[in-house]
């Protein structure tokens, strides 16, 4: 029933045109198997030099939870599969400055950096390629600018504000 007529030919269309198999469930994965990070030695050696970063981590969960958005397919994937790719490392940056350099020194290291907001993924930059894709094996780091959380300044009379690039929109609505 559908807007108050029947639709006796929809099943067999859905099943037929749109490949569906009812009943045919997934079963939920209780764990997930991913890569081993790719470690680029180097460039961590010159992070941990630079003292440019609060925590860094390569925890398999925080790795994954990286990797990925908050879409359909994204969660899917996370409930049912495995993503293309996963990020070698977290690393949490707490300043401008902490990012300028890390940025630096992911350059001169040909460490590719995806940074890492709210995870929602809008911007799909967090769909990663995978690894047989790229000519080389890079390191991959998600930069999470959780700790760069702050409203800066607000002009109240023309209605604007610098906000660090973590900040959360709950929490950007709050402080506002």
């Amino acid at each position: 029933m559908y807007s108050g007529g029947t639709m006796p030919e929809f099943y067999p269309w859905v099943v037929k045109e749109a490949g569906f198999k009812f009943g045919d469930e997934k079963v939920e994965q209780k764990d997930m198997d991913i890569d081993p990070p790719n470690v680029n030695h180097e460039f961590l050696k010159a992070l941990q030099k630079e003292n440019c970063f609060n925590r860094r981590s390569f925890e398999k969960w925080e790795r994954i939870m990286h990797s990925h958005g908050a879409s359909l397919r994204e969660v899917f994937n996370l409930r049912y599969g495995r993503f293309e790719r996963y990020v070698d490392v977290v690393v949490y940056p707490s300043s401008t400055e902490h990012v300028e350099k890390i940025v630096q020194l992911a350059d001169s290291h040909n460490v590719v950096i995806v940074p890492y907001g709210g995870g929602t993924n809008v911007t799909q930059a967090l769909y990663l390629q995978p690894q047989s894709k790229w000519p080389d094996a890079r390191m991959v780091v998600s930069l999470d600018m959780s700790r760069m959380n702050k409203v800066v300044w607000v002009d109240k009379d023309n209605m604007i504000a610098c906000v660090q690039a973590g900040i959360r929109g709950q929490d950007l609505e709050r402080d506002l």
